[in-house]
């Protein structure tokens, strides 16, 4: 059966056999190489009781995508995503961000010496993504962004 069947191509579902005698349908897509994958990654030696930009300003324009957020410190995390529409919006935290960028979701904590993966399906044009703790700091934070195209 065809996916799509427009005078640009055409793409088919594909199957392939597995180990116990099943087959797995496997989707293929115009873009899904390397070139396909939105990426970008941020760290913090200390996060302190203020906001502290994890993963500044990404342009998806539309794409869903994953964060992952390793909290390798002895004490707990708070995380926040932030997204714009505003075509040329300042970086978060800098001067006036607050009129051009909006919390999404709900805060996402993650405890010391843990992991979270936070995946989302919105369609967002730029994202960021803010960490602080509730007292305290938190040493070796790292924050992954990854989208496909």
């Amino acid at each position: 059966m065809a996916i799509s069947n427009n005078i640009q191509g055409r793409q088919y579902d594909s199957y392939t056999q597995v180990s116990d005698g099943t087959a797995l349908r496997v989707v293929t897509a115009p873009d899904d190489g390397s070139t396909g994958l939105v990426y970008a990654s941020g760290a913090a030696q200390t996060i302190p009781a203020a906001n502290t930009v994890l993963v500044q300003k990404q342009t998806l324009n539309g794409r869903g995508g994953s964060w992952f957020v390793y909290n390798s410190g002895a004490t707990q995390i708070s995380v926040d995503m932030y997204a714009a529409y505003v075509s040329g919006s300042v970086d978060v935290l800098a001067t006036g961000w607050e009129k051009v960028w909006d919390k999404v979701g709900s805060t996402q904590n993650i405890a010391a010496a843990n992991t979270k993966h936070i995946p989302f399906n919105n369609k967002y044009r730029y994202v960021a993504l803010v960490g602080y703790t509730s007292a305290g700091t938190s040493d070796g934070v790292e924050a992954y962004l990854y989208a496909l195209n």
